[in-house]
């Protein structure tokens, strides 16, 4: 008699594993969206950079022509970062300015930023992009192979699987926008290209020495 009773408990034990793995599967479906991908942790950490270079960049008076003339950042091409530099930045002020955030459309926009990220979406579109702020005071902000090259200011790289950043001084210079000495040590040397890729993920070509 004992081997006939123990089979239902042996399919009901069976039963209940499945649908204890089913459960633990939607649970883990469930939750997996809520966590940071590499890619969303690398986003969070370009907005807190930007959030940090308005603190060590200083614009020409000009760039603001009333006292309350806000302080705009844009973001130009697929726009991941809007939101994330909302949630940094919140309603502080910047530079005694309000701060305004958005996801530009059309090119009409750009020469009103302060801050101009441009993503990698318009990597092939860098020069003409870049040529309608140049000599704007903008400080235009990268994530592209060649984004210094084309005259961009400070461009977003991957040195060790970190998000760090390099600054051309020269393209600082032209827009009369002073950097910081503290920003400047922080920057990883545009004359280093070993272990750097542009956070597209595209390798850099060897830096001369």
């Amino acid at each position: 008699m004992l081997p006939k009773s123990s089979a239902p408990s042996s399919r009901l034990c069976s039963l209940l594993r499945f649908w204890l793995g089913a459960i633990g599967l939607l649970l883990a479906t469930a939750v997996a969206p809520a966590q940071n991908p590499p890619e969303v942790r690398d986003f969070q950490k370009k907005a807190e950079f930007i959030n940090s270079f308005t603190r060590f960049v200083d614009w020409p008076a000009r760039k603001f022509p009333q006292p309350d003339s806000p302080f705009v950042i844009g973001v130009y091409g697929a726009d991941y970062l809007t939101s994330l530099l909302q949630e940094a930045i919140q309603d502080r002020q910047i530079k005694g300015h309000p701060v305004v955030i958005k996801h530009l459309m059309n090119k009409e926009e750009l020469r009103a930023c302060h801050v101009l990220f441009i993503s990698r979406s318009e990597r092939d579109r860098l020069g003409p992009i870049l040529g309608e702020v140049r000599r704007e005071n903008v400080l235009t902000v990268g994530e592209s192979d060649n984004f210094l090259g084309k005259g961009g200011v400070i461009n977003f790289v991957t040195v060790g699987g970190q998000v760090r950043f390099q600054i051309s001084t020269d393209a600082a210079a032209r827009e009369k926008l002073n950097v910081s000495s503290k920003l400047l040590q922080l920057a990883v040397p545009t004359t280093t290209g070993v272990g750097i890729v542009p956070s597209n993920g595209m390798k850099l070509s060897e830096a001369p020495r």
